[in-house]
């Protein structure tokens, strides 16, 4: 396919899902032997050996299982939008509720990427950085070509990711060297923190997100008995999903 046909093809599925403005980094971030596609003559194919013993019917059907898997993940990601929406409008003295449901979103740590785990890491680490004076940028998981970094905050990058195996601590390493970083994760282990040397300046686990940072903003506004920081952390969230859905819009 040309760069113009597969152009064409992401503006149809965009259009449905991601409201994504296309760039010739999704293409060329695939190429080469760590990626699945190669180009000839102006051309862009799947590389042969990945193709090796597969029958059309096969492709066929990875076809169609991709295509239900971007659409479940659009579809997600309203579901999410609408209980995000419903939990901003409770009452004020509604703490208990929020934190409830912040607690169910940080804990999902599996599906669409691990979307829901780093949208939700960020609004907390935001929120409680914020009450201290500092300030956490966030990166789009669907638009941006971020080079490793999903948050920038003060001198160090925040790299998240709900991937648990050595092999991705070590691709995130590689990425920006010599600049200082924090892992956020849900779990480490004694083989990843053996890998944490260096620039990482720490590591922050889902442990750390729901003992220490989600509890502080809880105990605050349990003893106001009003959700003032679970509220913001709520409307974070919900700004972070909609920029997903609208960014490009």
């Amino acid at each position: 396919m040309t760069e113009q046909q597969i152009q064409a093809g992401f503006k149809e599925l965009a259009e449905k899902y991601i409201r994504s403005e296309y760039h010739s980094t999704c293409v060329d971030r695939r190429l080469g032997r760590r990626g699945f596609l190669e180009l000839s003559e102006e051309r862009y194919r799947i590389r042969a050996p990945l193709l090796d013993g597969i029958e059309l019917d096969e492709l066929e059907r990875l076809r169609e299982d991709l295509l239900g898997s971007l659409k479940s993940a659009y579809e997600q990601r309203q579901a999410t939008i609408e209980k995000l929406e419903n939990a901003c409008s409770l009452p004020d003295e509604c703490v208990d509720e929020r934190h409830a449901l912040i607690d169910s979103y940080l804990s999902q740590i599996t599906g669409n990427r691990g979307e829901v785990f780093e949208v939700m890491s960020f609004a907390v680490l935001r929120e409680y950085f914020r009450t201290f004076g500092s300030s956490l940028q966030r990166f789009s998981t669907t638009h941006a070509n971020d080079g490793g970094m999903d948050f920038v905050g003060g001198e160090a990058i925040y790299q998240v990711t709900t991937d648990e195996s050595p092999q991705k601590v070590l691709r995130d390493l590689a990425k920006a060297p010599g600049t200082k970083r924090v892992l956020v994760r849900p779990t480490m282990t004694p083989q990843i923190e053996s890998l944490c040397q260096g620039d990482v300046l720490e590591t922050v686990e889902l442990a750390d997100l729901l003992s220490h940072f989600v509890a502080w903003l809880l105990s605050r506004d349990s003893r106001s008995k009003s959700a003032g920081h679970l509220q913001q952390v709520l409307q974070i969230a919900l700004r972070e999903f909609r920029r997903e859905n609208l960014a490009a819009v």
